[in-house]
């Protein structure tokens, strides 16, 4: 039989007249068979011959139809079903056990019946075996077909242990037998002799198994096949084996066994055909086990118990699945007819038939594997409802794409109804997860409850009581019949809790449904103690449901096996419960029903029914409300924020099979949902109502005034597709996800990341409702998530704690942990110190590791001025937890870098000014400390507490240690003030001390700071018996503290306390101590008194100190000022050191004189020579002239030093030619001048006119110089400046930080300038002696060969240093030798590198004169032009306004390219439609700013008359 894609029939082909037309061929024409209609091959009048029994026929791909083998047998067989799975240009293989091979060409057989032909003739008969066909089947590669048939008993080629004996009729000898797409017999084997089905044409067709019948199936991947017979003889009697065989030579491979080693066969296999497992399962084989023999006489007896036992490849047994017996009377018998496998292995549908006082009908059972446990998950139960005829099932297939879909195909046994089949699609939950809000204090129910099914049994585990992986759980409930669906009752706003209240709907098998409460009556099973189970309140039959009015229509009416699905609570009350379910009405007759049915329902009881039986009466069911859906309904489920929102009550969230979201509200209303469809269609999905209320992202945030439908109100729907890609409406979270869970009371949607790096992931209410995805990923990380916690791959989201920050998860392995992830911990951490939680908050972040400065830092104004620091003191009754906070406080606000806010959480800290991070410790520790003093002094605690003096002593000395700098001498006198509290509880001769009290405190308090540092605080305050204290639990040697007290209480006073302040280097106090000693003792006063101290102070700097102590002495005075005058000396502080020696009384003037001499102050220097009646050589005056004109300086700082010197040799030496040649030198022509012709000295005069004539034509070459070096310089920097913005560019688009380093230079393709260094313009004119006549200053040569040298060290620099005798660096270091470069290639750089731009921006900036030089040679010009020499100035003035033209034409005609090329590239950007970023390098605004100053104003007018 043929179907189209509508389900409609195309054709039959009728196999028994393909065999009879092949036999009857050759003897004549049948011409009218082309006219038989198909309906008449079940046509009652036709005759009734025997037919063959038709048990096998599948597809494969065959390109020539094969010739026919063998001969046609008689027609006395029986005939079974046909299993197709065609394809296009395929054939069909059948078989029947009556031997006969039949193929079908599909295509051939389209053709004929669109034509209106026989459609027989498109169907050919192979062959046929004389002894039959057991059983066979192709490959899932189609090309090996596998058969079983039967050797004769006159067969030769067998040998005589072979033969079966007489005495048992039912033995035979199967044979394997494999062939190709052709029917070319490939391989056999003989198989040993086994009983085989004696079928008989007057045998019932009842659908079951022969206990002797042989079946096979394939390995998937076609490697072997499995081979199940009933062996005659196996220990004298006979046993089902399953054996392996390998595809190509057909070699066993293994005979099913046990386990434990033993040898012994596997026993009580039942002859279901057995199924091998994909590879996810180790290809494992699959068979039915029953619990005792099987035997003619009980073959169609009940079993006591079956399962399905699994063989590994190695034919070895191991682990099995239960089968459960379901059954609804003890009188009913069940017999498993069919086993098969999913495509991952994972899920297991067992088939069967049950047996009744009334009639027949089957069932499919589906068991899910997890956790190394087969769960019954759903039972499909065709027993006949409502009048019509219960249903066998004949086939099971699952889908070879989805692994969740299947198609059973049912026979109720009359004509009419012969043929029905049913797609299923199933949506695997591995638990249902309970959170009950506002539970009563009393109730011994759990928060939350993880809720698992298995047949009968609903396993449950309350999570916040006992976290059990399954398949081991608390406790347990048994039902009637098998669990196929569970309904949470949810938290509705402002509802209260009450006892035996509907907590869920339980849905069954048979299509009740059960009622459960988690309060009141009897529960069932449980293993943990404090926990109670739910108990069955009544059992009601959705059957005998009843209309509200007549306005349901009559249509929507239970018939036909109708039944629910996604059984929704949408409303609630004391006594009644609204749900909303989703059913299928039936199929017609060659039609399927594509759509579904939205009922609304109301399950009411009586306060009674707890006390009644299950069955009880008292609860009834009636539909409300019914409504056609468009399309078929693929999930209803509850708003999450039920409990916040008041719209959300007695509505729920629709998904269609296209991703479509409607809204479903009370009395039948459908609207569609404003949050948009998804993507794809998500079988699991959550949705918020109101998403833009505080109420339902913060739950803190009381919502009493929210309005049942809010238009500004947005709706939140989050789904997850079948291919893991978590949704939000139309976007994309994730795309890769295993589980997701909403958890408003901790405003996130967690979700769990599938990959390489799975992560536990949480996304914000808030930010996910104003995330848009149209802006920038650095504007919108609201998909990054908050807090990423890393997880094992493969672990999947059971539950999150509404109370706790606390996540259970799932492992791969089956076992369950719980974690308290950052995500959920902080923000919960942060709500609780909001709420001034402190105890709260403060365990959680003990335990979890949080940083305590989190109480602080989230609102310091709270903490510290508005009374949290009381209410903290007040809630923390272990005086450890106070320690430990104090002890964890840091100047650093954590909120800033460590735990930053998030967006969602709003504190008083948006609203203030931040505090001073840096007195943060030392202002909690002051607060703390004067509420616990504060506490004590009261006696109570701001909680009410009763304490006693004392009780916050380790805290307040926690204060006290913890400040910056840290206030230990308050610690220490604190702990000698509480020990004399306890002195009369010591003995008169132990000192108080040495109580326990003293010395645990003292123990403490080296907990915070270092034992040495306490000791040396003790005698700091001078206190030694309170330092032998606190030595005696440190490491300290006795033998070396013991006497160095003992000596210290033996010496004076003021002695001691200076010993000690040396010792902890308290120098000031020393000299204190010190000069008081000697006030003391008078007798010692005196000169060595005041050396002593002299020395002290020299030693330690202490001057300041010294003249305060020593101001009324003024010879103690006066040495004290020297010996500050020679430590600034030593310091190279001159200038200070000349202020202090001439400050004391009487002045120093030889320390002048040296301080005057050393800092360049010559005229201080004469003075204090003149003063002391000192007379001056005149070497002396040489020497001071020499020194000071060569001092290393500035340009314009040597101009001065060389006027100084003048000045000196003028003065005070009479040497008017050194003078003036200082002048010469610092180019001062017309002060030159003018001290010759005052000194009479008209020969002089030439001198300087000489000197000024020699400087002006070295500035003439300096200057053309310039010019040609700053053209060349410019142009390259035209070319390289392109080539870095180009780099910086590139950069920027890569996201790489550049650094403006050589890495990322770029060579210039079109650049065809020289790429050597270049060259130095300084003059050529060397530097002579001071006084020279031709003498150049070094004005000319301001562009060193420094400055645009491309040379530089790359190397260790001490290595490469020059060597020489007085140079040792690197003489003793070897390295490896390179190659010298030679040339300009030695100091080459590489070109376009930003170091070349740093040398060319050097280079054009030292090129431009300074304003000094350009100062220097505008007195040049002034004073030729008033010595005759008009044509060198006139030529010095032309050669610097030629420098100035070029570089201003240089500089014009750069600006004016570049300003074009960018021009181009704008618009070759625009044209290729990019945008165009101009990058610019930060040295450009410098370069382009550079121009020649301008020659005095004076001189360019007088100029322009003489030229």
């Amino acid at each position: 039989m043929a179907l189209d894609a509508n389900d409609q029939l195309v054709w039959v082909v009728d196999m028994e007249k393909v065999v009879e037309d092949d036999a009857n061929e050759e003897d004549e024409e049948d011409e009218g068979g082309g006219h038989t209609n198909i309906i008449d091959v079940t046509d009652s009048d036709a005759p009734k011959l025997p037919r063959s029994k038709w048990f096998y026929g599948a597809s494969f791909l065959q390109e020539n139809s094969p010739n026919s083998m063998g001969d046609d047998d008689d027609n006395d067989d029986d005939i079974m079903g046909m299993n197709l799975g065609s394809e296009g240009s395929l054939h069909l293989t059948c078989l029947s056990h009556a031997g006969h091979i039949v193929s079908v060409s599909v295509d051939s057989t389209n053709t004929i019946a669109s034509k209106g032909g026989v459609v027989e003739e498109g169907s050919e008969c192979i062959g046929t075996f004389e002894n039959g066909l057991e059983c066979g089947g192709w490959s899932p590669d189609g090309e090996v077909l596998a058969l079983v048939t039967f050797a004769s008993d006159e067969d030769e080629d067998g040998d005589n242990d072979e033969v079966v004996s007489p005495k048992d009729p039912e033995a035979k000898i199967p044979i394997l037998m494999t062939m190709n797409t052709q029917y070319e017999i490939l391989s056999e084997v003989r198989l040993d002799s086994s009983l085989f089905p004696v079928r008989s044409v007057e045998e019932a067709d009842d659908g079951s198994l022969h206990p002797n019948s042989i079946s096979l199936c394939w390995r998937p991947d076609s490697s072997s096949l499995a081979v199940s017979t009933m062996d005659a003889d196996v220990n004298n009697k006979p046993l089902r084996r399953i054996r392996t065989y390998h595809r190509t030579t057909l070699q066993i491979l293994s005979l099913s066994k046990e386990e434990d080693g033993s040898g012994r066969d596997v026993p009580n296999l039942l002859p279901v055909p057995p199924t091998w497992a994909p590879a996810g399962c180790s290809h494992y084989v699959g068979s039915v086990q029953s619990s005792r023999p099987l035997t003619m006489k009980s073959a169609r007896a009940r079993q006591v118990s079956m399962q399905v036992a699994f063989m590994e490849p190695n034919g070895l047994r191991h682990r099995e699945c239960k089968i459960h017996n379901t059954v609804a009377a003890k009188t009913d018998k069940e017999n498993v007819t069919g086993v098969a496998f999913n495509l991952e292995g994972d899920l297991l549908a067992v088939t069967s038939r049950v047996t009744t006082n009334d009639a027949t009908y089957g069932k499919i059972q589906f068991y899910h594997r997890n956790n190394y446990h087969w769960y019954l998950k759903y039972e499909l139960r065709y027993d006949g409802i409502s009048g019509r005829p219960p249903a066998v099932v004949s086939a099971v297939k699952f889908s070879e794409e989805d692994p969740y879909q299947i198609m059973v195909a049912l026979n109720r046994g009359n004509e009419a109804d012969s043929l029905e089949w049913r797609e299923y699609t199933f949506r695997w939950e591995s638990s249902t997860i309970y959170y009950r809000s506002h539970q009563s204090p009393t109730s011994s129910s759990s928060s939350i409850i993880a809720m698992a099914i298995d047949g009968k049994k609903l396993n449950l585990t309350p999570l916040d009581k006992a976290v059990i992986p399954p398949p081991m759980y608390a406790a347990s409930l048994e039902l009637p019949a098998p669990v196929v669906g569970i309904a949470t009752r949810p938290s509705f706003h402002n509802e209260v809790v009450k006892e035996g209240q509907v907590d869920f709907i339980i849905a069954l098998s048979d299509g009740k449904l059960a009622l459960l409460s988690c309060g009141g009556g009897k529960g069932g099973v449980s293993l943990t103690p404090g926990f109670q189970p739910p108990s069955l309140l009544g059992i009601v039959d959705p059957l005998n449901t009843n209309a509200s009015d007549e306005t349901v229509e009559s249509h929507v009416a239970f018939q036909g096996g109708m039944t629910l699905r996604d059984i929704t609570i949408i409303d609630a009350s004391d006594d009644s419960l609204t749900v909303a379910a989703v059913t299928c009405p039936e199929a017609t007759i060659g039609k399927h029903q594509v759509t579904d049915i939205l009922v609304e329902m109301k399950i009411s009881w009586s306060t009674q029914t707890g006390t009644a039986e299950p069955e009880s009466p008292l609860a009834d069911i009636m539909m409300t409300s019914s409504l056609p859906l468009e399309g078929r309904a693929l999930r209803i489920v509850n708003w999450s924020d039920m409990a916040y929102s008041a719209g959300a009550r007695g509505g729920a969230l629709l998904e269609l099979t296209d991703g479509s979201l409607l809204e479903y509200s009370q009395s039948g209303v459908v609207e569609p949902c404003d949050a948009g469809p998804l993507l794809e269609a998500c079988p699991w999905i959550a949705g918020v109502y109101d998403a833009k209320s505080d109420a339902s992202i913060s739950p803190n945030i009381d919502g009493n005034d929210l309005q049942g439908h809010d238009e500004s109100s947005k709706r939140l729907v989050i789904g997850l597709s079948t291919r893991y890609r978590l949704y939000c409406g139309e976007r994309l979270l994730s795309s890769a996800s295993s589980s997701f869970i909403i958890s408003l009371e901790h405003r996130f949607i967690t979700h769990v990341t599938i990959g390489p790096r799975p992560c536990l992931r949480f996304l914000s209410l808030a930010s996910l409702c104003d995330f848009d995805p149209l802006m920038g990923s650095d504007e919108n990380m609201a998909l990054d998530g908050y807090e990423p916690r890393m997880v094992e791959r493969g672990a999947r989201l059971v539950a999150i704690f509404p109370t706790k920050p606390t996540v259970v998860l799932q492992m791969p392995r089956g076992n369950m942990e719980t974690i308290s992830p950052r995500a959920l911990v902080l923000p919960y951490t942060m709500m609780k110190i909001q709420a001034r939680d402190f105890l709260t908050a403060l365990d959680i972040m003990r335990r979890q590791r949080v940083d305590m400065n989190l109480i602080v830092d989230l609102d310091p104004t709270i903490f510290l001025e508005k009374g949290g620091a009381e209410q903290f003191i007040g809630q923390i009754e272990k005086i450890d937890h106070i320690n430990l906070f104090l002890s964890s406080l840091i100047d650093v606000d954590t909120t800033l870098w460590k735990y930053p806010l998030p967006s969602w959480i709003k504190t008083a800290k948006d609203m203030h000014a931040p505090q001073s991070i840096n007195l943060k410790v030392n202002k909690v520790c002051k607060k703390v400390r004067e509420v616990m003093t504060s506490a004590e002094k009261d006696g109570v605690t701001s909680s009410g507490k009763v304490i006693k003096e004392g009780h916050f002593l380790l805290p307040i000395l926690s204060t006290f240690a913890k400040e910056s700098p840290p206030k230990l001498e308050e610690a220490l006198s604190l702990i000698k003030n509480s020990a004399s509290r306890d002195s009369s509880k010591l003995s008169r001769k132990k000192s108080i001390l040495l109580s326990e009290h003293v010395q645990s405190s003292i123990q403490y308090l080296a907990f915070l700071a270092d034992y040495e540092l306490i000791f040396n605080t003790a005698i700091g305050i001078y206190d030694f018996d309170l330092a032998k204290a606190v030595a005696r639990h440190s490491q300290m040697d006795p033998k070396v503290y013991l006497p160095m007290l003992k000596r210290w209480r033996e010496l004076p006073e003021s002695t001691a306390r200076y010993e000690v302040d040396v010792k902890l280097k308290r120098y000031e106090s020393a000299l204190h101590h010190l000069v008081a000693a000697g006030q003391a003792d008078e007798e010692k006063a005196g000169e060595d008194q005041f050396a002593k101290c002299l020395k002290f102070i020299q030693e330690h700097s202490l001057h300041k100190l010294g003249l305060e102590l020593f101001k009324d002495d003024k010879s103690e005075y006066r040495s004290i000022m020297v010996s500050l005058g020679e430590r600034l000396m030593s310091e190279k502080k001159t200038e200070e050191a000349l202020i202090v020696f001439l400050a004391s009384n009487p002045r120093h003037l030889d320390g002048g004189k040296r301080a005057s001499r050393a800092c360049g102050d010559w005229r201080t220097y004469f003075a204090c020579c003149a003063e002391n009646n000192e007379t001056i050589e005149s070497d002396q005056i040489e020497a001071m002239a020499e020194s000071i004109s060569s001092k290393v300086c500035s340009m314009r700082e040597q101009r001065e030093n060389f006027a100084s010197a003048a000045t000196i040799l003028l003065d005070y030496g009479q040497d008017v030619a050194d003078a003036v040649d200082m002048l010469i030198s610092a180019h001062l022509w017309s002060e030159g001048r003018r001290i010759a012709y005052l000194q009479n000295r008209t020969d002089i005069v030439k001198k300087v006119v000489i000197g000024s004539v020699s400087y002006a034509k070295s500035c003439i070459e300096d200057l053309a110089e310039r010019a040609s070096t700053f053209e060349k310089t410019n142009e390259r920097y035209a070319e390289v400046i392109v080539i870095r913005r180009d780099a910086i560019k590139e950069a920027e688009e890569a996201g790489v930080d550049l650094h403006h380093d050589d890495s990322a230079s770029m060579f210039s393709m079109q650049s065809t300038a020289s790429n050597t260094s270049l060259r130095s313009s300084a003059s050529g004119t060397s530097v002579g002696s001071v006084g020279s006549v031709g003498t150049v200053a070094s004005v000319s040569t301001v562009i060193s060969v420094g400055a645009t040298s491309t040379f530089s060290f790359t190397g260790d620099v001490d290595n490469m240093k020059h060597k020489s005798k007085f140079n040792k660096i690197g003489r003793d270091k070897k390295k490896k030798k390179k190659p010298k470069k030679k040339g300009s290639a030695a100091r080459r750089m590489k070109p376009g590198s930003e170091e070349e731009l740093k040398e060319l921006v050097t280079t054009l900036g030292h090129t431009c004169p300074d304003d000094h030089y350009v100062d220097v040679i505008s007195e040049t010009i002034t004073f030729l032009i008033q010595s005759d020499k008009q044509s060198m100035a006139t030529l010095l003035f032309e050669a610097y306004k030629e420098l100035e033209s070029a570089v201003e034409q240089s500089q014009t005609g750069r600006l004016e390219r570049d300003r074009k090329e960018k021009e181009e590239r704008e618009k070759k950007e625009r044209k290729e439609g990019r945008i165009n970023d101009f990058v610019e390098h930060p040295c450009e605004k410098v370069i382009n700013a550079i121009h020649c100053k301008q020659l005095k104003d004076s001189l360019q007018s007088a100029f322009s008359f003489f030229l």
